[in-house]
């Protein structure tokens, strides 16, 4: 059986994602920011996260030549900074509020979620995207608003769901339902 790129994208797009931003610097030009939801951890000891990004993104060298870069966690009320950050235009840094790690010089967005600051580590090649691997040196909450998540090519955020307490008691004693 063919799977076509149309059948991928609209079958993976019924799992739902966060949605973030990372960042990175480069020497001499100005910092990069591109929407990412192709985010996971790798490892728990030591820390360590993925994220895929196109080898056609014109981020690309940034990412390669960049030591750190930052992940930003965004909130349901950042989904223009997504957007923003998709486009193949970069982004306005003035029109978006920031400010850097103190450690890496990372930048970081105003009022997001949390962040992660990663030190870079190895890349691999995934066909047509490049698999990045961060380590963990650094992260932080900011804020217990809601997330921003993206599915079926729409924005979302999540709200809790009630769980009777029998069943709650139950997946108490036992780890699963």
């Amino acid at each position: 059986m063919t799977v076509t790129e149309d059948q991928f994208r609209k079958t993976l797009g019924l799992f739902p994602t966060g949605v973030t931003i990372i960042t990175a610097s480069q020497k001499g030009g100005p910092d990069i920011g591109i929407t990412i939801s192709s985010l996971t951890s790798v490892s728990l000891s030591p820390p360590q996260i993925l994220f895929c990004l196109s080898k056609h993104s014109k981020t690309i060298p940034v990412f390669k030549a960049s030591s750190y870069f930052a992940i930003n966690i965004l909130n349901e009320s950042q989904s223009h900074l997504s957007d923003g950050f998709a486009r193949h235009v970069p982004m306005e840094w003035e029109k978006v509020n920031t400010y850097r790690h103190l450690e890496t010089g990372c930048l970081l967005i105003s009022d997001t979620l949390g962040y992660i600051i990663c030190e870079k580590g190895a890349i691999y090649d995934g066909e047509d995207h490049e698999i990045i691997i961060g380590k963990v040196i650094d992260l932080g909450v900011i804020s217990s608003t809601l997330p921003l998540i993206r599915q079926r090519g729409q924005y979302l955020t999540t709200q809790p769901i009630h769980i009777e307490p029998a069943c709650e008691l139950a997946y108490q004693k036992s780890g699963s339902f």
